[in-house]
């Protein structure tokens, strides 16, 4: 399995689990087989985004507007490709 469609496996079981609750105050954490995503609202549809796997790891913060990103901020081991695609993935869920 590709990396893109690995990620966007992973943020499809995560974000349908989370979508019913986009005011939680702590975050939200999933593992799946092989990898870790975790999530916290900081209000105003800005998020706290990690994703870790066996290839590494990636911190963000995304503002989203709708299903659209706004703007994003990341650290880690992706590639700034990948990181985009990760915030479009997360903010279009």
């Amino acid at each position: 399995m590709n990396f893109k469609s690995f990620l966007l496996s992973s943020l499809i079981v995560t974000t349908g689990l989370v979508a019913s609750a986009p005011g939680a105050k702590a975050a939200e954490c999933f593992m799946g087989d092989g990898y870790r995503v975790c999530m916290e609202s900081l209000g105003m549809n800005r998020w706290e985004v990690s994703f870790e796997n066996n290839h590494g790891s990636e911190f963000m913060e995304v503002q989203c507007i709708g299903k659209s990103v706004s703007d994003w901020t990341s650290r880690g081991d992706l590639n700034q490709s990948e990181a985009q695609y990760l915030a479009e993935e997360f903010c279009s869920w």
